[in-house]
């Protein structure tokens, strides 16, 4: 990832909220994807939740970039702003996306790792916090009152630690399957 200090100019901070974004949609894909293939209910449930959670972040960041003047950014370009492993990440949630066959909690299990790569793909995680916290950055940099949208980053920052956690709850519940 970028090092924050080269982000000095107002216009590659919105683009880097704006790929951010992206990235987040892409995963909230992922989840949608992999939960409609689970054959068990309570798995199904629990990745659909973080699917819609990561999809509400994502409208958040492209929202906030989009009124901030950026309307859309090419994955080359965000390769160069938010580093590799977003990329990286994106690339695995479209492998994700395109898998067709059903997989059961004992596949999980016995795959987990192998499907989803915890430590890339839900790492996406600690990434969306680090993207907040520079979003919080460039509404100071931009001199915006935080006000609400503040409290509303940090929900979306409380939302991101309870994902891990399901998650870790998952893969414990699918390895007893």
């Amino acid at each position: 990832m970028m090092e924050f200090e080269v982000l000095k100019d107002r216009g590659e901070l919105v683009r880097f909220l704006f790929c951010c974004g992206l990235v987040e949609e892409k995963v909230s894909n992922a989840y949608r994807s992999l939960a409609s293939r689970l054959d068990n209910v309570v798995a199904k449930i629990l990745l659909e939740y973080i699917a819609d959670d990561s999809l509400k972040h994502s409208k958040i960041l492209l929202g906030v970039s989009n009124h901030l003047g950026v309307r859309d950014v090419d994955l080359e370009e965000c390769r160069k702003i938010v580093g590799l492993t977003s990329i990286r990440i994106i690339e695995d949630a479209e492998k994700v996306i395109a898998g067709e066959n059903k997989v059961s909690m004992k596949e999980i299990a016995f795959e987990f790792d192998n499907l989803i790569d915890l430590e890339r793909y839900f790492g996406e995680e600690y990434f969306s916090i680090l993207q907040l916290k520079l979003l919080e950055a460039l509404l100071e940099f931009e001199e915006v009152e935080l006000g609400l949208l503040k409290e509303v980053l940090e929900y979306i920052i409380e939302d991101e630690k309870r994902h891990e956690k399901i998650l870790q709850a998952i893969k414990m519940y699918a390895s007893q399957k």
